[in-house]
């Protein structure tokens, strides 16, 4: 198993979501780890509001502070897909590892 596949399982990522890389930036003190995760483009994804599967109108680049990965202090870096829902119009999808509006994973919370 390589050390992808770790952090897939590790965070339970399933598709639309994919990791894409990951960072351990020695430098910084306390050293921090950072997983870029992003979400397919071109797939539907469910409106926050009614589930129905909807095209992603725009991207933007979120961060969540997650556990520590042994002692290098952990964060998840993600382009989360925004959906155009007809009934709802422009709305962020919700990500699977965070509440809505949190900047914490929820193994973190």
């Amino acid at each position: 198993m390589d050390g992808n596949q770790v952090f897939i399982l590790g965070l339970g990522l399933q598709s639309p979501w994919k990791l894409v890389g990951q960072n351990l930036d020695t430098s910084a003190k306390p050293n921090t780890l950072t997983i870029d995760v992003a979400a397919d483009r071109g797939s539907l994804y469910p409106c926050p509001c009614c589930g129905k599967a909807c095209p992603a109108h725009d991207f933007k680049s979120l961060t969540w502070r997650h556990l520590n990965f042994f002692q290098h202090h952990c964060f998840i870096a993600a382009q989360v897909p925004r959906t155009k829902c007809e009934e709802h119009g422009v709305r962020r999808v919700n990500v699977p590892w965070a509440r809505e509006g949190s900047k914490f994973t929820l193994l973190f919370e």
